[in-house]
């Protein structure tokens, strides 16, 4: 690359499918840190139907005569839409190059490091942050108006408040439990009594605890209430939800609203978010605008978000909403 020269379109694009190693997908940036206990699910174009077979019971005493009155169970279904995402970017080359050098090289360029997957990787990296943010909070909007990426399509909060709604996750029901308004004095009591509170068969399974930030800093400092931990000893960031055996693993997110105490727990294999192409993912290309002064690329993906089941056997959350009232 002459640094002195305009940004060729068309090597850009080359130098994209030659270094295609280099390039992170969006997931695996800033976005992982909530996806990291998700599942992906790829092929997914529209929808896809997922289900969990709940309930059935096939065992029973041998008398040697078959009555066939048992049952494997039923399917309940849940739905996974994707919607289409789009990242744009348009920018003067010059910014790009001096970012560039004092990035890679720290002004030292040695000319080792390929500056085609570096601008389109920065353009992933912004992508990637951007996803991050709404993955929980998304709520798809069909006006035409509404063209921010938190419309596009529907967080993982998003379908549980759909489903709240719907009658399908309660107290009655098993699959939520009321902890009220937590604090520094009692959030440790109250996530383990959450979690008691499931099934035996669910309490058996490696599960992911998933709270905010700000919820994070009250178990910590629960915690360090409860230890009586001696000077110079940091307990912060505790990992795993203490009275589990390290059955359940505390998750702290930074995309949730300030305050947010909605706790949910489940599986890894329970919570999916779907796409079409894995490659769609960091497909990221450039095009020529017909402006010289500027550098223009695009990239185009689909995205959604769904929990195979809600029922108590797979699944627990509690009373709390998204955003504190």
């Amino acid at each position: 690359m002459d640094l002195t020269l305009p940004i060729d379109i068309s090597a850009v694009n080359q130098g994209a499918v030659k270094y295609s190693n280099l390039l992170e997908s969006i997931d695996k940036l800033d976005a992982q840190e909530a996806l990291e206990d998700c599942t992906i699910m790829p092929g997914v174009q529209n929808s896809i139907v997922l289900g969990k077979k709940e309930g059935g019971a096939i065992s029973s005493k041998y008398d040697g005569v078959f009555i066939g009155d048992k049952s494997l169970g039923k399917i309940v279904p849940r739905t996974l839409t994707v919607y289409p995402c789009v990242a744009e970017m348009a920018d003067e080359p010059e910014r790009y190059r001096r970012s560039f050098i004092a990035d890679v090289a720290g002004g030292l360029w040695d000319k080792k490091h390929p500056f085609e997957p570096w601008l389109l990787n920065d353009g992933i990296t912004t992508a990637s942050e951007e996803l991050h943010d709404c993955i929980y909070t998304a709520k798809y909007d069909a006006d035409p108006d509404a063209k921010a990426l938190s419309d596009s399509f529907d967080g993982f909060y998003t379908v549980l408040d759909a489903d709240i709604a719907a009658g399908k996750i309660s107290a009655a029901i098993g699959n939520m439990f009321a902890t009220g308004i937590m604090t520094a004095a009692n959030c440790g009591e109250m996530l383990l009594a959450m979690w008691r509170k499931m099934p035996r068969t669910l309490r058996r399974k490696k599960t992911v605890m998933v709270i905010s930030y700000d919820l994070g800093d009250l178990y910590d400092d629960w915690y360090k209430l409860e230890h009586d931990n001696p000077p110079g000893v940091d307990q912060a960031g505790q990992m795993f939800l203490e009275g589990t055996n390290k059955k359940c693993r505390i998750k702290r997110i930074s995309c949730l609203p300030e305050g947010c105490q909605r706790v949910t727990i489940t599986t890894p294999k329970n919570k999916k978010y779907g796409v079409d192409k894995l490659k769609d993912l960091k497909d990221m290309k450039a095009f020529n605008s017909g402006n010289p002064y500027l550098f223009t690329a695009a990239m185009k993906y689909v995205f959604g978000t769904q929990f195979v089941s809600i029922h108590p056997r797979e699944f627990m959350m509690n009373d709390q909403p998204t955003t504190p009232v």
